[in-house]
């Protein structure tokens, strides 16, 4: 059993009935997880049974019971498959069902009016009207968007501040509108903005063409206005305003989702967790969404300032999502969105947006027509590393983009199978390698697992996580929010 305090391992199986598996020690439990995302907490002497080949078909542990599933129905008893359930799990987790990009990001100026203290997107000030998407780009790189088979798409506008560029955000709206008469795809917008300059006519027009609103919300005041300066005003007045001018829409009857607040977690932010969360859920919002730092772009340059370690942000986190669990148990609707992901990779075998396919899944656009595998991409290029610059609107097609070498790469080095350390982890099947963070990290796609800070960070989300799951109460809760996932 001495293997179990490591990290991971992938044990042997014994000759007869145990199946492939990975397996990692939880608290008193024994966790075991195997390729196809089941997993199943034995004690240690029921593990030893288990790679003994003790365990019978007509016990509870491999029969399950009524609502609890056994090692058998979870594909654990190695001649006892399930072949069916094999392939219904593969078949979405290795894309097998891929129909083409379907998140793309646009970013229509590099212009900002804010100065954060983390920003990493290489913007510019208000005057640089050069740093502006044209409409004849913008027109390319929707009719490029609409190139994916795929039945859903997703444009995200992002800057820079992208309401510095309204005229070319309405047009895109409008455009992309108008072709898909013809396309009849399940089109979605969403705006990613400090609402600084969101006003009536605004909102009138995004919620009038269905456009999902989402903004940075740091904490409380003092919080919110050291890590996001204003260069006009109060960030943490506006972005209020903003919330509170959708919310009340949304209250009056306008069919508008709730907006989105992410919270950046700096330094600042660490033991101020209930703060944040009490200010998140006093304005109405149930989402609650804790974007970790990563050391590339400018946030790389302020790290002795803003930066943490990953057992820090683990050591936060934990905390948080005690706090949000303890607050449902009160009764107070509310959800942690990192942890909702991790319950639709972990209780549904799903991958949630398949954050690690950049190039196939995901696509990002720069101000100037050049597209990338994915928006972090489009950062590291700012900085200098133009790997992941795959193509451009005015002269790529889907197919070119998708045939790129580094799209190739980047689907290699993004799954677990191929890195040795993933590959005998135990949350293999539930994690993402992201090969952005690797480059900007480690200069190279693939990375190394060992030092690696993503790796580190997700495995200790991951023991959170699976802790929480294996105490009734904290399970109930957290299986309940599976009920937001099409929010």
């Amino acid at each position: 059993m001495s293997r179990l305090t490591e990290p991971a391992g992938r044990l042997e199986a014994s000759p007869l009935r145990v199946a492939a598996h990975n397996a990692r020690m939880i608290g008193p439990s024994v966790l075991l997880t195997n390729d196809i995302g089941e997993h199943a907490f034995l004690s240690p002497a029921d593990y030893e049974r288990y790679l003994s080949g003790r365990i019978e078909n007509g016990e509870a542990l491999a029969a399950g019971s009524p609502g609890k599933p056994g090692l058998l129905q979870k594909d654990f008893i190695r001649d006892q498959h399930d072949f069916s359930h094999l392939a219904d799990r593969t078949v979405p987790r290795h894309l097998l069902d891929w129909k083409g990009p379907n998140v793309h990001t646009v970013v229509v100026t590099l212009r900002c009016n804010f100065k954060c203290l983390y920003c990493h997107a290489s913007v510019v000030g208000v005057e640089e009207t050069g740093k502006d998407m044209t409409v004849e780009t913008a027109r390319q790189v929707v009719d490029l968007i609409f190139q994916s088979g795929n039945p859903t798409l997703m444009i995200e506008f992002q800057g820079g501040e992208p309401l510095l560029n309204w005229p070319v955000v309405k047009f895109i709206v409008q455009y992309a509108k108008e072709k898909n008469k013809h396309h009849k795809r399940a089109l979605h917008f969403g705006l990613i903005s400090n609402f600084s300059l969101l006003d009536d006519e605004k909102i009138d027009f995004l919620i009038n063409h269905g456009v999902s609103f989402c903004t940075s919300l740091d904490g409380p005041e003092d919080l919110h206005d050291k890590n996001r300066v204003f260069l006009g005003g109060n960030s943490h007045e506006s972005v209020l305003a903003g919330l509170q001018s959708v919310l009340a829409r949304k209250a009056a009857g306008a069919k508008v989702d709730t907006p989105n607040a992410i919270c950046t977690i700096t330094r600042q932010s660490l033991g101020r967790a209930p703060e944040i969360v009490d200010q998140l859920v006093a304005l109405g919002l149930e989402r609650i969404q804790f974007g970790p730092l990563d050391p590339i772009g400018f946030a790389k340059r302020s790290w002795g300032t803003i930066g943490y370690s990953s057992a820090e942000f683990v050591e936060f986190y934990a905390g948080a999502l005690d706090y949000i669990i303890a607050l449902n148990m009160k009764g107070v609707k509310c959800y942690e969105k990192m942890a909702l992901i991790f319950m639709v990779r972990i209780l549904e075998g799903g991958h949630w947006r398949f954050p690690n396919a950049d190039g196939v899944a995901r696509l990002a656009y720069n101000h100037d027509g050049s597209v990338y595998t994915c928006e972090e991409g489009r950062l590291l290029a700012n900085e200098g590393d133009e790997f992941f610059k795959i193509g451009h609107a005015s002269s790529s097609t889907l197919a070119d983009l998708l045939d790129h070498p580094t799209v190739r790469a980047s689907l290699l080095a993004s799954s677990p199978n191929a890195q040795p350390m993933c590959f005998q982890c135990a949350y293999n099947p539930f994690c993402s390698v992201l090969p952005v963070y690797n480059e900007g990290t480690q200069g190279s796609v693939f990375g190394r697992m060992p030092d690696n800070g993503w790796c580190e960070k997700m495995m200790g989300l991951f023991d959170v996580v699976f802790t929480r799951l294996q105490d009734p109460e904290a399970r109930k809760i957290l299986e309940s929010w599976l009920e937001y996932k099409s929010r």
